[in-house]
């Protein structure tokens, strides 16, 4: 049985609206724990919410250049909110590379933090959710479903 256009269409803004939110909120809550509303830290000084690190062979849209301890430098603080959710915004749609919406909160800081179960902790408690949360509960998103291969023997 079809589903009729506009049925589809209303469901497909209504997931895309709830997903910009979620992406939002976790934007805001990385940003908090990154130091980013505390005043002369790097996330501040560099207008840098997320804490990204340059990538090489990869400019971030309204990248500068490069702060301290080689984080990303952008032009304004809407450039880099921007970059922060665009880069949750690949995780929820699992275009990322590193990061998938299976992982919790203290797995996503083990790759994104220094001291990961620190960062997990605030950013967990920022959302109101706990650190073994998955970021596909945070992110309003289905969970990506993984293929297991089995040899036979």
């Amino acid at each position: 049985e079809k589903i009729p256009m506009r049925l589809l269409t209303f469901f497909l803004l209504c997931y895309t609206f709830s997903s910009a939110q979620s992406v939002d909120k976790l934007a805001q809550a990385i940003a908090k724990a990154e130091g980013y509303y505390t005043p002369h830290t790097i996330p501040n000084r560099c207008f840098n919410p997320g804490d990204l690190k340059v990538l090489r062979d990869y400019r971030y849209p309204g990248q500068l250049g490069v702060c301290k301890g080689g984080h990303a430098r952008f032009r304004t603080q809407a450039d880099g909110w921007s970059a922060l959710q665009h880069q949750l915004d690949k995780i929820a749609l699992g275009e990322s590379k590193k990061y998938s919406v299976n992982m919790t909160l203290q797995e996503l800081g083990k790759h994104y933090a220094g001291n990961s179960r620190v960062w997990a902790k605030n950013v967990s408690r920022n959302l109101g959710v706990e650190p073994d949360t998955y970021l596909w509960e945070i992110l309003d998103t289905a969970p990506v479903l993984e293929t297991a291969y089995f040899v036979r023997q």
